[in-house]
């Protein structure tokens, strides 16, 4: 669930349907923001897995958020498919490692103060 909106999650055989994106290309993956279903190849695994699921709930995140709507009020028309493209490989890339570090960096303080408690 994201901002009220309750996406679905279903693994998929690779050579489904439902991992062909709005250009035609078959995906490993795909986010459907009219029926809210994120589409996983059942192959992924491991670290691709988690890769591709940050993608594409960067994507539900996007759609859930209305930010659809300001990245095409920012972004030139023909440009909004690869500026989200982008915003979800940055999530993709990044986001573990953001959260890793800021999770380092608010335990300090918090076991500072549950050990000077």
């Amino acid at each position: 669930m994201m901002n009220g909106v309750f996406w679905r999650v279903r693994f998929v055989n690779p050579r489904s349907r439902m991992l062909v994106d709005r250009s035609g290309g078959l995906r490993l993956a795909t986010t459907d923001p009219v029926s809210h279903s994120v589409y996983l190849s059942n192959e992924l695994a491991g670290d691709m897995l988690i890769r591709v699921s940050l993608h594409e709930l960067g994507h539900c995140a996007i759609i859930s958020y209305g930010l659809d709507r300001y990245i095409q009020s920012v972004v030139d028309p023909e440009d909004w498919v690869e500026a989200e493209e982008w915003i979800c490989n940055f999530i993709a890339d990044y986001g573990r490692e953001i959260f890793l570090v800021a999770g380092d960096i608010l335990e300090v303080p918090y076991e500072m103060d549950r050990l000077l408690a």
